[in-house]
């Protein structure tokens, strides 16, 4: 059978609209850019590390940390706001303080501008397994359990500014308060 003007032979390609478009895709390449008609192979990305299968890991546990605006309630960070006190770098100097810093915990420090008003809150999460460690340790500082329910722990009045710090325990948590009229202003936490 012949190529050319027969009838098509069990060979011949059968006539598509591909194959009827590719002089006109011919023709505008010539009037373009060859190098956007050529058939370039496109570069395959590489899956990025959060793309890529995940590795066999052990499960993760919870996260047990918290940030600065959440150890306060919505109340306790409206009342830093109502009374001008700011965000400052953490300034803590109470030896307990600094130990549950050491230890792991966040330390967050508000002042208020051109005064003396400073409030330093540290909260470090505490598993029950080394909670009799940290209850020996608030007595070592002095601290004392004021109500005797072990959820509110008062310190030595301290010089300078003739407050007790407090330690309050809520559910897996240990928060101190250089200033006690923040106490009851924590946000909740539970196990």
């Amino acid at each position: 059978m012949s190529r050319g003007g027969g009838a098509p032979g069990p060979y011949a390609a059968p006539m598509t609209i591909s194959t009827r478009l590719l002089p006109l895709v011919a023709a505008l390449c010539l009037g373009s850019s060859l190098s956007a008609c050529t058939a370039q192979p496109q570069p395959m990305p590489s899956p990025s590390p959060s793309e890529s299968a995940p590795e066999a890991q052990a499960p993760a546990e919870a996260p047990t940390s918290v940030e600065c605006p959440d150890i306060l309630s919505a109340d306790g960070n409206a009342k830093l706001a109502a009374d001008g006190l700011d965000p400052r770098e953490p300034r803590v100097v109470d030896p307990l303080a600094v130990r549950l810093v050491d230890a792991g915990g966040v330390a967050c420090t508000w002042v208020k501008p051109q005064t003396d008003l400073i409030l330093t809150v540290v909260q470090l999460p505490v598993p029950d397994s080394e909670w009799e460690t940290w209850e020996a340790a608030l007595t070592d500082a002095g601290f004392v359990d004021s109500t005797g329910s072990g959820a509110l722990y008062t310190g030595p009045v301290e010089g300078g500014s003739g407050m007790s710090p407090v330690v309050v325990v809520t559910g897996d948590r240990i928060t101190f308060l250089n200033v006690p009229a923040f106490a009851d202003m924590l946000a909740p936490h539970t196990i």
